[in-house]
């Protein structure tokens, strides 16, 4: 009866759930086949897997490890002005609190082990969305240890952090003209589609665009015809429908 009471799955929920999960996601999973599993080879090709150094299975967890930290200290700063003692027993029999470790800490834990297993370099923005409820999981653990008193402190912080980081952002934006975002890739692509249609070796609308995934990417992306991308690590090739292609870059 024990085993039971402890176990006790309602098994329509879940083939409930597990459907409707399948018929949202069906779509993407249809994109990904279609697309050669893009966004999975290239972030493949983003974490350096190819890289076969074996301190990378070192190096890599703890440098992911060091800046989730780092990114996380705005976060620790204004939970130091909101709680009184970081002392709390936690109750691993409660139902709540397994649900926001596993929405918060596993996420972090999966990904630090995969870096471990494989040796890749994980983007550190990556984790990002993975600390949406971390608010949630620290009050919720803290609940007794909030000092109200404090609040003005927590409150100063948070209005810092909130100001800074916009004008941090366009200061940066502004005064550093080199970065991805500030790539001109409408005017790149006007510049493709002109030098295409001079070219007389190929004929008919642009389908496909060849090339590594930010150049061919941005054309692919601008371009009116929207072509399909197709990777390439060296060179942009602007296709027809025949695969006939001219070299770009």
């Amino acid at each position: 009866m024990i085993y039971k009471k402890k176990f006790n799955i309602n098994f329509k929920s879940l083939f409930f759930c597990s459907l409707v999960s399948l018929i949202v996601v069906l779509p993407h999973l249809i994109w990904l086949t279609e697309n050669n599993y893009v966004t999975i080879t290239y972030g493949l090709h983003r974490t350096g897997a190819e890289d076969p150094d074996i301190l990378n299975h070192i190096k890599h967890p703890l440098i992911f490890l060091g800046k989730q930290i780092i990114i996380l200290i705005p976060f620790f700063l204004m939970l130091f002005f909101l709680v009184n003692k970081f002392k709390s027993k936690i109750n691993f029999k409660d139902n709540k609190l397994l649900f926001l470790l596993a929405v918060n800490i596993v996420p972090i834990a999966l990904v630090f082990l995969t870096s471990m297993i494989m040796g890749v370099k994980i983007r550190t923005m990556w984790m990002t969305p993975f600390y949406l409820f971390f608010g949630v999981l620290a009050i919720y653990i803290f609940q007794s240890k909030i000092n109200l008193t404090k609040l003005k402190g927590f409150t100063t912080i948070f209005i810092i952090l909130f100001i800074f980081s916009p004008f941090a952002y366009a200061y940066v934006s502004i005064t550093k003209t080199d970065k991805r975002t500030d790539y001109p890739g409408k005017k790149e692509a006007e510049k493709a589609k002109l030098f295409y249609e001079k070219q007389n070796q190929v004929s008919g609308e642009i389908a496909f665009v060849k090339g590594n995934e930010w150049i061919a990417g941005n054309l692919s992306y601008h371009l009116e015809e929207r072509p399909k991308w197709i990777y390439d690590k060296n060179n942009t090739f602007i296709c027809n429908e025949d695969l006939e292609c001219v070299k770009y870059k």
